[in-house]
């Protein structure tokens, strides 16, 4: 297949989007938001979100049987002081996360269901942000980020059909902030423990009389890092433009992040952090520095009474590297990456039924090189993964009275060409994949606007480049033959059960379900990690994560509201065989998946100007590796957090932060080695401040 000529594809969407180009924009009646409304064909745009209409392609909406948490802007500027996605990720159900140095800035990562955040699909605005050879999304390249997030939703379990990688255990989709907003200037700044700062300055010019409006943000953030030597310092510029016409939007985003890393990915032995719970065993000359810049061009038209069409074209740049000791030479590993592709969306809405529509292809190519500092001049070697994407969906759903029917089907086309450096004699390596995932559901509409609903999905993914080269960055004739043709790892595939209940009364919002993922071939984490850094995996045959999950809000009183997300499940792999004495272990719990996770949050406001919240969050034992030895845990835990929140002057606010209040030493991952348990250790009693300036 050619299909990965990319410029069919972007030829496509220019010639689609010419032939309505001459075309008036229609008198719109039927619209898929309250906010798309024409007034007279001569009438501009003007109430058209585009950032709604690009993200409904990938987004779900209440009435649809699929298990979702969606997070307000207002929701995330409560919660927000400059961490990483997954901390905030983590107060909606089923996700741990921990990050390298212990603190809430620099390499964060999460778990959702217990199935680890390169099998979780992140958009935004539907553009993929999942790296294609390794299938990670790294926020830490793009530095306050969620400064510029509008709204996220988090889709648990197979979910919708996007763009981009796999969505397997679930998807997180995230939309930039809206050009219509009003026009402001804000000034976020925050400092706290382990001199933590930000500080970003952003503004949003709104809707201008020449139809055009823009929103910009600066930031600069750092860290020392909880453990020692784990310091990050990083900048990021986010920007977006837009004009709406009389015959459709444009608009034009880009983001750029630059960050400095002390490393610390290896964790410490249980044995050192009783001696010194902040040890890194890293070196401070271990560093790593990396830029990565995205850019989409998004444009959305009118078709007719009733549909649109949307095109986007994108880039994303990569480049940077890190350095490790082995011993006596200091190691540099660098990557960069070109990634580039286009989408197309067509949506249509009439009476009952909805329509949506879409094809996506990408192009991907990252090159691999290493060398002997200081002399990075002189090359060891020099290899390129170069990997294309081709996927389309197809969405249906129709109302029968209080009855929704939902029906979604995904084919997806991968392929992964490997070159090797030139001095090695290994043939160039091909190896493709072709997925169909089918997708579908009914829900019902209870009276006062509750849904019941139940769902059934399969979803199948590729592995990523480590699986498929057992944890090496480059090929060689020393490790060809364990290697092998690229083969050695299977894809996964899982079928996924759904079915819960939303409830929507005055004063409280409920939505409780139950799943069953049932994995054929899943490509589970051993335990142990690669000579880089990377967690090396493996297929089993059969696995599971059965469990049912809870997120509640309820506000007894106007002054007092309470917040709860649960998750309480069942994990197993039928049958496990260790690489390292050739044991076979049945019904073992997957590791690092607690059965209990429970966060509880009580908001109390003691004036209209003052609130203040605690909050707590509870995580059972898990397990370092699939074998269940109980000397080899994560020891359950509960962590308290507090916070106060002042505003004054109309727009202006001061939150004070305090994480860990109970000065607990916990950890929530880790692996084994030399028959030992190592932990990553996270940050104990810690404050920050964060004051907002709005104009």
């Amino acid at each position: 297949m050619k299909y990965y000529k990319l410029k069919y594809l972007i030829a496509f969407t220019i010639i689609v989007n010419s032939m309505y180009a001459h075309h008036e924009p229609p008198f719109y009646k039927n619209s898929f938001h309250q906010n798309y409304t024409l007034k007279s064909k001569n009438d501009t745009l003007k109430k058209m979100q585009l950032e709604e209409v690009s993200i409904s392609a990938v987004r779900s909406d209440r009435n649809l049987p699929v298990t979702e948490t969606t997070i307000n802007k207002t929701i995330i500027e409560h919660n927000y002081t400059g961490q990483e996605m997954p901390v905030i990720l983590a107060k909606t159900p089923s996700i741990t996360w921990y990050s390298d140095g212990g603190n809430y800035t620099g390499y964060s990562y999460l778990r959702l269901r217990g199935i680890d955040q390169t099998r979780v699909n992140f958009t935004l605005n539907g553009v993929p942000l999942n790296e294609p050879e390794d299938e990670g999304a790294y926020f830490s390249n793009y530095p306050d980020f969620l400064s510029s997030i509008g709204s996220i939703q988090i889709q648990r379990g197979v979910g919708l059909s996007t763009n981009g990688s796999a969505s397997f255990a679930g998807s997180v989709n995230m939309e930039s902030p809206s050009l219509n907003d009003s026009t402001y200037t804000e000034i976020n700044s925050s400092f706290g423990s382990y001199y933590t700062y930000r500080l970003s300055p952003e503004f949003n010019t709104g809707l201008l009389k020449n139809n055009w409006s823009f929103y910009g943000r600066y930031s600069n953030v750092g860290s020392d890092g909880f453990r020692e030597h784990s310091g990050t310092k990083g900048q990021s510029f986010f920007f977006s433009g837009g004009y709406i016409g009389k015959k459709g939007i444009l608009k034009f985003t880009s983001f750029t992040g630059f960050s400095k890393n002390e490393m610390a990915y290896l964790a410490a032995a249980d044995t050192t952090l009783k001696r010194n719970y902040r040890t890194n065993n890293l070196t401070p000359d271990e560093k790593d520095e990396f830029k990565q810049s995205l850019e989409m061009l998004q444009y959305i038209i009118p078709v007719g009474a009733h549909s649109f069409l949307s095109s986007t074209v994108y880039y994303n740049y990569l480049e940077g590297g890190y350095n490790i000791l082995f011993s006596p030479d200091m190691y540099n590993y660098s990557v960069k990456s070109d990634f580039y592709g286009g989408i197309i969306n067509y949506q249509y809405k009439k009476n009952a039924l909805k329509i949506n529509a879409g094809i996506h292809a990408n192009d991907y190519v990252r090159y691999h090189y290493s060398s002997i500092q200081p002399n990075e001049s002189v090359l060891l070697y020099k290899n390129s993964g170069h990997k294309n994407e081709f996927a389309a969906f197809l969405k249906l759903s129709y109302d029968i009275k209080k009855i929704t029917l939902f029906a979604d089907i995904q084919y997806r086309y991968a392929q992964f060409t490997y070159q090797s450096d030139k001095n090695t004699p290994i043939v160039v390596q091909l190896v493709n994949w072709q997925f169909i995932n089918p997708k579908g559901g009914i829900s019902y509409s209870l009276k006062g606007n509750h849904v019941i609903y139940v769902s059934v999905g399969n979803t199948s993914r590729e592995p990523a480049r480590n699986d498929m080269f057992a944890g090496y960055d480059n090929i060689d004739s020393l490790n060809y033959l364990e290697v092998g043709k690229l083969n050695r790892v299977k894809p996964e595939s899982v079928t996924d059960i759904e079915a819960g209940i939303k409830l929507l009364f005055q004063k409280l919002k409920l939505d409780l379900n139950i799943y069953d993922m049932e994995f054929k071939n899943e490509i589970a984490a051993i335990g142990q990690l690669s000579y880089i850094g990377l967690p090396l995996r493996k297929n089993v045959a059969s696995s599971y994560r059965r469990g049912i999950e809870l997120n509640m809000t309820a506000e007894p009183t106007s002054k007092l509201s309470l917040e709860t997300q649960a998750n309480l499940s069942t994990n197993r792999i039928k049958k496990y065989t260790t690489d390292y004495d050739s044991i076979t272990y049945s019904n073992v719990q997957p590791l690092l998946t607690p059965q209990i996770i429970i966060n509880q949050t009580v908001n109390y406001a003691f004036t209209k100007w003052m609130k203040a919240e605690v909050s707590g969050r509870y995580i059972s034992q898990s397990f370092l590796d699939n074998s269940n030895n109980k000397n080899f845990t994560t020891p359950a835990s509960l962590v308290f957090n507090a916070s106060v929140c002042i505003n004054f002057l109309k727009y202006h606010s001061i939150n004070f932060l305090v994480n860990n209040l109970t000065n607990q030493k916990y950890y929530t991952s880790g692996y084994i080695q030399d028959a030992q348990p190592y932990y990553f250790a996270m940050a104990t009693r810690n404050y920050f401040v964060t004051l907002k300036l709005r104009f």
